[in-house]
C-alpha cells in the first residue's frame, strides 16, 4: 500500500545531532530546509512561540505546494528561482489554494479575498516577505527581493540621485525641528492585499490629475492649495520650490505661465524656470488679487506687491510653508482614496513626460534630444537620474505589452470556442441529430484557428 507523502513540517532536533536549532523544518522527504529553519528560529527569538508558529504554519503549505504541484515541477520552480518565477508561483498559490482574486496593475498586483479565502492570507504574505528578506541577508537568495515592488526601489534610487549635495553636518533627530520631515512612502509590497476594489498606483495612472481635480471640492481644498497642487503636477517642481516662490519670481517671467525658482543645492539662487498651464495662471491671478489680499498684512493686490513678497500666504498672514500645506494634501488623498506622498507628483510628471516623448518623437535622435531638454528643465545635476526613470518606464512598457499579449490570447481563445460551437451545431444539423450537450463532434485544428493561437504564443513547447 502506498503511503501519502507528508508536506513540509517541523520536527525536533534528532538525538545525537549537534545543531544550534532546537526545531527543524523538513520537506516531504524528511530533508531539512535551512532557510525555513533559520526563519523559524528568528521568529521565536523576536516573537512569542505561538506567534512564530502561526507565521510558519501559514508558510509551510506554500512550500509543500511549490514542492508537489505538477506544473511547478514541470517548470522546475524552486523557492530560490528568479523573482519572476517566484511571483508566478505565489500568484498561482493565491488563486488555487487560497481562493483569492489577483489582478495585475502596472508593476504590482492587488489581492482581494473571496468568501472561500482563509483569514491567514495577510499572515502568509507577510511571512513570505520576511522569509526572503532573511534569505537575502544570509546570501541564500541571489536575486532581488521577489515580493517587493521594483517601483519602490527605482524611486528610492531617483530620490538619492535627485538629493542635495553631501551634508556638512550630522543629521539631527526629527524632534529637533531642524530637519525636513521624512516623506512617507507608499507600500513596497508586490502583492497588496486590499479589503475593497483595487486602487491604481497613482504614479502609474495617467488620469491622476483628473482624480485630484475632481476631489478639490469634496475635500474642501482652497484655491491657494489647488494652485500649488496643479503647479506641482504640471511643472514637476518640488513642493518646497513652489512654496518659496516670490511675487518677483512670477512677475519677472511675465506674470503668466512661468516662474523662476530655486533648486536643491542652489542656496536660494533662481537657477531654473518652471512652467504651468494657462488655466493655472488664471487661477493664480485670481488668488493673488482676491484670496491673498484678505490675508495680506496691508491688503495689497498684485500691482501693489513688492518683488520680495511671498507668492503664497497662510491664514496667519505668514509665508505659506510645507508643514502648513501637508495636512491639506493628506486630506485630499484620503478623500479620493489614494496613498501618495506629495513628492510623488514630481515622479508622476516625469513618467508622463517620458511616455509623451516616446509616443510623439519620430526618430531616435528626437527622443534623445527631448530627453536632454527635460534633464535641463528639471535641473538635474546628474544624467543618471534620467536613467533611473528610463528603467522604470521600460519595465512599465513591458508590463503593458504583456497585457496586450494576454488580451490577444483571450480573444483567440474566445474565437476558437465560438467557431468550435458553430462547427458542432453544423454537424448536428447535417446528421439530423438532436442537440446533445455532452457530445462534441471532432474539429480540425486548422478549421477553428489553433494555428493562429499558436502563432501568437498561446501554446507550444516550453
Amino acid at each position: 500500500m502506498m503511503t501519502q507523502q507528508k508536506g513540509f513540517h517541523i520536527v525536533r532536533r534528532p538525538e545525537g545531532i549537534v545543531s544550534q536549532f532546537e526545531r527543524i523544518v523538513v520537506d516531504g522527504q524528511g530533508h531539512p530546509h535551512l532557510a525555513l529553519t533559520r526563519l523559524y528560529q528568528q521568529l521565536r527569538q523576536e516573537l512569542s512561540d505561538g506567534t512564530a508558529h502561526t507565521y510558519l504554519s501559514a508558510l509551510l503549505p506554500y512550500f509543500t505546494f511549490l514542492d508537489s504541484d505538477p506544473w511547478r515541477q514541470q517548470r522546475q520552480d524552486q523557492w530560490d528561482s528568479p523573482p519572476e518565477s517566484v511571483r508566478e508561483a505565489v500568484r498561482d498559490y493565491l488563486l488555487q489554494k487560497l481562493h483569492c482574486k489577483v489582478r495585475r496593475y502596472g508593476m504590482y498586483e492587488m489581492v482581494v479575498l473571496s468568501a472561500q479565502s482563509p483569514s491567514t492570507v495577510r499572515v502568509f504574505l507577510s511571512a513570505l516577505k520576511r522569509f526572503y528578506a532573511g534569505a537575502l541577508l544570509a546570501s541564500e537568495y541571489l536575486h532581488e527581493h521577489p515580493l517587493t515592488s521594483p517601483v519602490i526601489h527605482l524611486l528610492e534610487k531617483i530620490d538619492e540621485e535627485d538629493a542635495e549635495i553631501p551634508r556638512s553636518r550630522p543629521k539631527m533627530p526629527p524632534e529637533s525641528g531642524i530637519e525636513e520631515p521624512q516623506r512617507k512612502r507608499t507600500s513596497d509590497n508586490y502583492f497588496r492585499l486590499v479589503d475593497k476594489e483595487w486602487i491604481p498606483e497613482p504614479i502609474d495612472d495617467p488620469s491622476l490629475h483628473l482624480h485630484l481635480s475632481n476631489g478639490f471640492t469634496q475635500a474642501r481644498i482652497s484655491r491657494r492649495d489647488q494652485i500649488v497642487i496643479r503647479m506641482a503636477y504640471e511643472s514637476g517642481a518640488r513642493i518646497t520650490e513652489l512654496l518659496t516662490l516670490t511675487v518677483g519670481d512670477w512677475r519677472k517671467r511675465g506674470g503668466k505661465q512661468e516662474a523662476a525658482a530655486c533648486s536643491k543645492g542652489s542656496h536660494g539662487r533662481r537657477v531654473k524656470v518652471i512652467r504651468f498651464s494657462m488655466e493655472t495662471a488664471k487661477l493664480l491671478h485670481s488668488y493673488v488679487n482676491d484670496d491673498r489680499v484678505r490675508v495680506d498684512p496691508r491688503y495689497r493686490t498684485l500691482a501693489q506687491l513688492d518683488d520680495h513678497e511671498p507668492l503664497f500666504l497662510s491664514g496667519r498672514r505668514k509665508p505659506y510653508g510645507y508643514d502648513a500645506f501637508i495636512p491639506h494634501w493628506e486630506r485630499l488623498c484620503k478623500t479620493i482614496g489614494i496613498d501618495l506622498n506629495i513628492h510623488g507628483l514630481r515622479h508622476w510628471y516625469v513618467c508622463q513626460m517620458m511616455r509623451l516623448i516616446h509616443e510623439t518623437a519620430d526618430t531616435p535622435g528626437e527622443v534623445e534630444r527631448r530627453k536632454e531638454e527635460m534633464v535641463r528643465y528639471m535641473a538635474w545635476r546628474s544624467p543618471d537620474t534620467l536613467k533611473a526613470y528610463e528603467h522604470y518606464f521600460q519595465a512599465i512598457h513591458h508590463a503593458q505589452m504583456q497585457d496586450v499579449l494576454h488580451q490577444r490570447l483571450d480573444e483567440k481563445l474566445k474565437s476558437y470556442l465560438a467557431q468550435a460551437q458553430q462547427k458542432k451545431t453544423s454537424l448536428r444539423k447535417r446528421a439530423s441529430l438532436p442537440p446533445q450537450s455532452d457530445r462534441y463532434a471532432p474539429v480540425s485544428n486548422q478549421e477553428v484557428g489553433w494555428g493562429d493561437l499558436l502563432a501568437v504564443g498561446g501554446m507550444g513547447d516550453d
